[in-house]
């Protein structure tokens, strides 16, 4: 998942009015699929001219936030996943304003990785660290969840925290990047998630604890598994 000027091409390009423009198009339907929808039916919803609701369609279409089909005789439009990921930004800072405490609860599907969790973690940079920081070493591999839906306006709200800091270093004439670590429990298990500093932002969560989780848990692919997590 790329961060939000990734999406529309610099911070602050993405106006207010836009996420107006793109609600008012989500709660007709046009989160998940196209939906007909007239510059004049548009612009009475949105209290603005046929004109300015036109302009609008322009605007959102330009920074790829949504797509819109022009095959049938009526105007169908669809936010995109870069308009998705707009909006679950501005839930996430709703959230944070109105909802998010101390502790967050965030669900996510299990996946299989590709090893480099096992190759990071055998690493003495970071196992110093883990131990000092976090009370134990953990076991050589992480367990990756994939989030979806709302869940993943509390994976952005985690990015924006500043978590206990994992520091960089270098080893074997290569450089290890920085990381941020919250803790957590999942079923009672002391763990913690792990975020790189110097990555896009992804829809994984990797989770590092002493103990095997696929194992203890009986984790396979496409089990939901919840984090509880202290920010």
């Amino acid at each position: 998942m790329k961060r939000l000027w990734d999406v529309v091409g610099m911070p602050g390009a993405l106006k207010p009015y836009h996420i107006d423009t793109l609600k008012h198009i989500a709660l007709r339907g046009g989160a998940k699929d196209f939906v007909s929808m007239s510059s004049r039916e548009f612009g009475e919803a949105l209290g603005v001219s046929q004109q300015s609701a036109s302009q609008r369609i322009l605007e959102l279409l330009n920074e790829g936030l949504i797509q819109r089909d022009l095959a049938t005789r009526r105007q169908r439009v669809k936010i995109s996943a870069k308009g998705l990921e707009a909006l679950q930004r501005e839930y996430a800072d709703y959230l944070r304003i109105f909802e998010t405490r101390d502790r967050m609860a965030i669900t996510g599907k299990a996946m299989s990785g590709l090893g480099e969790g096992a190759f990071y973690m055998k690493q003495k940079g970071y196992k110093d660290q883990f131990r000092r920081k976090l009370g134990f070493e953990p076991y050589e591999g992480t367990l990756n969840l994939k989030v979806s839906g709302a869940d993943l306006s509390k994976l952005m709200i985690l990015h924006g925290e500043r978590g206990t800091p994992i520091d960089g270093f270098e080893a074997g004439g290569r450089t290890f990047g920085g990381a941020k670590v919250f803790k957590a429990r999942l079923k009672g298990v002391d763990c913690a998630v792990i975020l790189p500093i110097r990555t896009h932002h992804t829809d994984v969560l990797e989770v590092i604890s002493k103990e095997f989780l696929r194992a203890k848990f009986n984790i396979v692919d496409g089990d939901a598994v919840e984090l509880h997590m202290d920010l």
